[in-house]
């Protein structure tokens, strides 16, 4: 073998090398805004999600408060909401006092 073909033949191999790694660049690329895309969808659907389960949350409460007979869990959801809302109260007022 010749020196002259070993340097095309390292010289073709390097071209190639080049073109993969653009072609290679530029899928990155691609992948890397679907992955932002789906990012953004993930964290508007989870905020979508948080807002749906607040209101499910307020609508059975209104349910139990209401005495609804076809309340999921009647008085008791109402109930158990009402006392997290109290506790929450009452860590509230004790911080306040903290502070004082």
């Amino acid at each position: 073998m010749s020196a002259r073909s070993v340097i095309d033949s390292i010289a073709r191999s390097a071209e190639k090398l080049i073109a993969e790694n653009r072609r290679l660049r530029g899928e990155v690329e691609k992948l890397q805004a679907a992955r932002e895309r789906l990012r953004e969808q993930n964290r508007s659907l989870e905020a979508k999600n948080t807002e749906l389960e607040r209101r499910v949350a307020v609508k059975e409460l209104a349910a139990g408060l209401g005495g609804e007979s076809n309340a999921p869990h009647g008085n008791k959801t109402a109930r158990a909401r009402v006392n997290r809302l109290l506790r929450e109260v009452d860590r509230c007022f004790a911080l306040l006092n903290k502070e004082a």
